[in-house]
């Protein structure tokens, strides 16, 4: 388990993403280029294998944005979902999900501050659990509340006394509803007025998942080029 992590920011031809280390081993799974105020980085995934389906701890399912269940990868949780169809990670009972801001920060202001989509209407709920740390360590974590199916749920942190800036969310299912057993995470995001720009991270890479980022932007840039020349 970490509770602290190094950030770096590279800035490449096909767009930003961030490099994430401890320097002895990280559960980091995806990254994406940023969209301000939504979370950016899984920094922890765990299937319970309540849906016997998908037993394994690693496995990630959930809907494509047309069917459902299918295997999905956790990074469609990251960045904004504009459209009603959008993809999601299905967390069924006691599985979850952690996801990390960063280059801005969650902050107490009047109102609410941060809200949990979710998709379908079955009657999923799951736990939102905040912290101040780009973390997966359990300890670091504070209940603020419950997020309800079929629409977003916001929150404010004030309800629970929390004033320090939200860097980590952890998501956790607490019941197997719905046609894609588990609730069905389009995404967390900070609401305008409640979020807050941070300065550049300082750099510090870890081999493994400096390695990923390359692929991730030499497979991005792939794209582009491919596109280009349709």
């Amino acid at each position: 388990m970490f509770n602290k992590i190094s950030v770096t920011r590279t800035i490449a031809s096909c767009g930003t993403a961030f490099i994430m280390s401890t320097g002895m081993g990280i559960t980091a799974t995806s990254v994406q280029a940023s969209t301000f105020g939504f979370a950016d980085i899984v920094l922890d995934f765990f299937n319970s294998g309540a849906n016997p389906a998908f037993p394994n701890p690693n496995d990630s399912y959930g809907g494509d944005g047309i069917d459902f269940p299918v295997p999905v990868n956790t990074d469609v949780v990251l960045g904004d979902a504009p459209t009603n169809f959008a993809d999601s990670l299905s967390l069924p009972t006691d599985s979850f999900v952690i996801v990390g801001f960063l280059d801005e920060v969650i902050i107490d202001r009047a109102g609410n501050d941060l809200a949990v989509r979710e998709i379908g209407g079955g009657g999923e709920r799951a736990q939102v659990f905040i912290s101040s740390l780009l973390s997966n360590d359990m300890s670091d974590f504070i209940f603020l509340g419950i997020a309800q199916d079929d629409l977003t749920t916001s929150f404010d942190l004030g309800s629970i006394g929390f004033t320090d800036p939200v860097k980590s969310v952890k998501i956790v299912g607490l019941d197997n509803f719905g046609g894609s057993p588990g609730f069905d995470l389009v995404n967390v995001q900070g609401l305008p007025g409640s979020l807050k720009s941070v300065p550049e991270p300082t750099i510090t890479l870890g081999i493994g998942l400096s390695m990923g980022l390359m692929g991730y932007l030499k497979k991005k840039q792939s794209t582009r080029l491919r596109q280009a020349k349709n």
